[in-house]
Parts: C-alpha cells; structure tokens; sequence
C-alpha cells in the first residue's frame, strides 16, 4: 500500500461514487453495503492502491464489477440448488409454487416521485450488460474508451450496449411523455 494516508484520501475521494454505482447495480442497500466493504477490502489486500499505469477509479470499478458478477453466480447457483430441492420435497408442485414477488413501494406524493421509482425500475429492467454500460456512462460519467477497458470489450460493443440501452429506456419511460416529444437522453452515443 503507498500509505494509509493514500488510501484514506482514495476511499473519501470515490466512496460516494462506488457506492451510488453499486447501489444502482444492484438495487439493493444491504447488497450495495456488502460489495462496498468487499471492494476497499480487496484494495487493501492487493496491497497497492492501483495496479501500475491505471486510473484509480476504472479500477475501482472493476473490482466492483468482478465482486457483482461473482454474487450473481453464487445467486444463481444457490437459487437452482434450492428451486431443485424444493422440488423435491414437492411432488406436483411448480418449483415457483407459493412464490410472491416483494410488494412494491407504497405510492408517493408527487409526480417527480413516481418518475423517479420508474426510472430506476427501467435501469433495473435493462439486460445485465446494457445496465452495467449505462450506468458506467451516465452515474460515472466514464468515456466509452474507459467503460470498454474495464469491461474487457471493443469500443463498438460498448457504443451499441449504450445505443440499446437508451432506446428502451425511452420506449419503458415514454408514458411519461404524452406529447411524444423525442427525450434526449445525455448518453453521448457517438463519442469516444
């Protein structure tokens, strides 16, 4: 480690940006709190603030990214496990039998309240790797050049995750423009 002084900067430099992102990822506080203790654990015991001629924050990212897809899998494996054994146990049923989805929030106030609970449901609607390019661009303001480094991709596939990204999100949120005016979105679709 360089120091704890560099770490201690690092972590009150993006905390708020490592957290917003992960929160966004995966739309869930006790989750985000899990994977934000997980990534500045894995800082520190990689035992360097950054690897050698990177960024710090495409780093920290990654890691993030890396942490989230590990989740996931032990989510979907310990989900089939159990789906599996439940079976099992009961014959005749349907594995999703006496499954109720979580009820949603109850309803606000005002209008800009609802339009945000739909925003944030569209993102979370978007394919895994739409969501993971939007909200590298747009919550973390990354360059397509450096959404493609951390992801491992070609520039190309970034541009056209982003371009499918917006598109369904104005087709998901067009009830909330009734006058069918073209939303502009600040996706900077054809930067680099």
């Amino acid at each position: 480690m360089n120091g704890s002084g560099d770490l201690e900067a690092a972590y009150d430099q993006y905390k708020g940006d490592i957290f917003r992102f992960i929160f966004h990822l995966t739309g869930n506080r006790a989750e985000a709190e899990d994977l934000f203790q997980e990534t500045w654990l894995r800082v520190v015991r990689h035992g360097q603030l950054r690897p050698a001629g990177q960024d710090l924050k495409p780093w920290l990212l990654t890691i993030v990214l890396n942490l989230h897809r590990d989740a996931l899998r032990r989510t979907r494996v310990r989900r089939m496990f159990l789906l599996r054994h439940h079976h099992r146990e009961q014959p005749g049923s349907s594995p999703s039998g006496g499954y109720a989805p979580p009820s949603t929030e109850p309803a606000r106030a005002t209008e800009q309240a609802w339009l945000q609970r739909d925003i944030d449901l569209a993102i979370a609607g978007l394919p895994e790797k739409q969501r993971r390019v939007f909200l590298l661009s747009e919550f973390q303001g990354l360059r397509q050049t450096e959404i493609a480094g951390i992801l491992g991709v070609p520039v190309g596939t970034v541009k056209s995750l982003l371009y499918r990204a917006v598109k369904r999100l104005q087709r998901d949120l067009a009830a909330h423009n009734p006058k069918a005016e073209r939303i502009k979105c600040d996706a900077k679709i054809l930067s680099v």
